[in-house]
This record gives structure tokens, C-alpha cells and sequence, in this order.
């Protein structure tokens, strides 16, 4: 415990001595900027997470609660998403054409018209019906809504190992969040984990989300096309009134993922 201590003291102290409180890094942005870029060149490809979420009690008492999820992706416009904890499963279809969020537990399922591509119903989604897909970032990542320009604070914190992959640890802050993300070292600039803490509220819940990659995946429009089972319902996804939309915009302001239009 007392060298976990001392080791902690000195990387504060040499990441204070290195680079004034609130300053830019800019090679910390590039690195975003640089997987971004990658992000993009993917065409097909799956990856698998892990989450571990922070939920606030009535009490202020902090809950962590895990979940897994695996997002099958086709550029530019083919997606299927599954997550699942021990209190809910989602799944999430979009063809090109529609978009059904389905409830495997319930039987319950919503369809709605999707846009052009996969980050144009993203946005479509959160805007009208408050209603986020799993690691949507991985979209933003490196566009004009990736939220750079509202980086208060940016910092290479230096080489960490992911489950045996090399990455390099990035700090960065922006009004009423930090975090943390380890980009794989080397040719294939991926993200291997991300840490959020929301800092405007007391109890700073975090979220930790775990990622492992298999890039090049041969997607058929089968694992995208949702096909009701028999018993299933189908139900309206009702869209979010102007105060709802309201809050779930300066909600979503806080993440590293989208300057609000």
C-alpha cells in the first residue's frame, strides 16, 4: 500500500511539473484526432465491452453495476448492438432503412425510420426520442461533434498495459466531466478502455467501459435485419417533449462525444 502511495505521489507531482493546470496538450488531441481517423477507415468490424456504471442512491450512496455489450457495425449505414445486465437486455437493429430497438426479456419492440447513415440516426435517436446507442462516441470520435473544442484540460499521462496491449493514457477535462482514455499504441490506434467521472455532482459516479476489437468482420445484412419473434408485441417509441429533450442535450453536453449543435 505505501509504494502504491509513493508511486501515486509521483506521478502527480511530475504531471504538475510538467504541464501547467489547464493546459492543452496538443499531443493528447492528435491522439484523438489520429483514432478518429481510424474509427473511420473501418469499414466492418465488432467490439466487445465491458461497463461498470456508477449510480447514485436517493442517499448519496454510490451503486456500481456491470454490463456487457458487443456492437456489430457495417459502414456506412448497418448496425446491431446487444447489451446485457442482470436487470435488462436491449438489442438494436438498424438496416439502412429502419431502425427497432427490441426487448429480448419483455417481447417488446419499437421501429422507427432511420436516416442515411449510422451517425445520422444516432443523432436522430437523441435528439427526438432521448434515446442514446451503446458506445455512439466511437462514431463521434474525431468529427465536428466530437466535443474538442469544449477540452478545458488535456494531458499524456504516458504507457499502460490493457490486458497485455500497450497503450498510451490520456487525461483530459471539460465543464462537469473528466476523463481517461488508453489508446492502443502502434498502427491500429484503438480504444481500449475509457473512464468518465461527471464532476458537477457530488458523489463523481464514473463510468469504466472496457473494449476488445476484431476489426475486418464480414457483417451479412442477416445480423441487421430484425425479424419480430412470434410472441413479440410491437409498441410506439415515443418521442421526448421539448423539456425532456432540453435536459437530456445538457446531459449529454457532459460527455466526451458531441458539441451540441
Amino acid at each position: 500500500m505505501r509504494a502504491m502511495i509513493v508511486c501515486t505521489a509521483l506521478l502527480a507531482a511530475a504531471t504538475s511539473q510538467a504541464r501547467p493546470p489547464g493546459a492543452i496538450d496538443q499531443r493528447a488531441v492528435d491522439a484523438l484526432a489520429r483514432m478518429g481517423a481510424f474509427l473511420r477507415d473501418q469499414q466492418s468490424f465488432t467490439v466487445r465491452m465491458t461497463t461498470d456504471t456508477d449510480y447514485v442512491l436517493d442517499d448519496g450512496q454510490k451503486v456500481r453495476l456491470g454490463a456487457t455489450g458487443e456492437v456489430r457495425v457495417r459502414r456506412p449505414d448497418k448496425l446491431r448492438a446487444d447489451v446485457v445486465s442482470p436487470r435488462k437486455q436491449r438489442s438494436f437493429y438498424y438496416d439502412g432503412c429502419n431502425f427497432t430497438v427490441f426487448g429480448p426479456r419483455t417481447g417488446m419492440y419499437a421501429t422507427v425510420p432511420g436516416e442515411k447513415t449510422i451517425l445520422g440516426t444516432a443523432d436522430m435517436l437523441q435528439d427526438r426520442y432521448g434515446l442514446e446507442l451503446p458506445m455512439v462516441d466511437l462514431f463521434r470520435w474525431g468529427t465536428n461533434e466530437s466535443g474538442a473544442d469544449e477540452l478545458t484540460s488535456a494531458i499524456d499521462v504516458g504507457p499502460a498495459l490493457i490486458d497485455g496491449v500497450e497503450t498510451e493514457q490520456y487525461a483530459f477535462r471539460q465543464p462537469g466531466l473528466d476523463w481517461q482514455i488508453w489508446i492502443q499504441r502502434g498502427e491500429k490506434p484503438l480504444p481500449r478502455k475509457v473512464v468518465l467521472t461527471t464532476t458537477d455532482d457530488r458523489a463523481r459516479p464514473e463510468r469504466a467501459i472496457e473494449l476488445t476489437w476484431e476489426l475486418g468482420v464480414v457483417h451479412p445484412d442477416s445480423d441487421f435485419a430484425f425479424t419480430p419473434p412470434p410472441s413479440s408485441q410491437k409498441i410506439t417509441l415515443a418521442e421526448e417533449s421539448h423539456a425532456v429533450q432540453t435536459s437530456q442535450r445538457d446531459r449529454a453536453a457532459r460527455r466526451p462525444a458531441r458539441r451540441r449543435r
